[in-house]
């Protein structure tokens, strides 16, 4: 389902999402708003990608929004979900917040109010919230990274984490054109 943004007395204009020809959307999906969806962009079942209350929400090139994700911001933020990044079954993204490209978000993770660097690894049931975490960091599974000292002891993102990250956005991609040529 892609709808406009209703208008609010405080958000003056309505936006409608724009989403890129090559991108597939599922039918149980629902994106609202003001929302930019890249080309290859892959949003499966039951993804709710709201920014009705007219902050933007970018999703990157060749990125995966996996079943069930929610992404939302709020008035005074932002969304911004670079290239090729993969946010797994179950997780929430909630603004203000930047993810940058080939970062992968594990299941039921959850983002807040957070940069996050390029080629990072957020590991499942991982909580992070008010922080700038750099590039190639992993976040492990269960963390609850919310200070920057807990963003200093992260180790840095390994060869088996780099290959697996990659490997899930070829597998969406593969998917994403499977259900556009049907």
């Amino acid at each position: 389902m892609i709808k406009k943004n209703p208008i609010t007395s405080w958000c003056k204009e309505s936006y409608e999402p724009q989403i890129d020809g090559t991108a597939y959307v599922d039918e149980t999906a629902s994106v609202i708003g003001n929302v930019k969806v890249g080309k290859h962009v892959y949003i499966g079942p039951q993804v709710s990608v709201r920014a009705d209350e007219g902050m933007p929400i970018e999703i990157g090139d060749e990125s995966n929004l996996q079943d069930g994700v929610i992404v939302h911001c709020l008035k005074h933020g932002s969304v911004k979900i670079g290239k090729r990044v993969s946010l797994a079954h179950g997780c929430i993204i909630h603004g203000p917040t930047e993810i940058g490209d080939s970062t992968f978000i594990g299941f039921g993770s959850v983002v807040h109010k957070s940069k996050i660097g390029k080629n990072c690894v957020i590991l499942h049931n991982a909580t992070v919230i008010g922080v700038e975490i750099p590039d190639g960091k992993v976040v492990p599974t269960g963390a609850v990274i919310d200070s920057q000292q807990k963003v200093e002891e992260l180790k840095d993102v390994d060869e088996a984490l780099t290959e697996f990250k990659e490997e899930v956005v070829e597998v969406n991609l593969e998917l994403c054109k499977g259900y556009k040529n049907q």
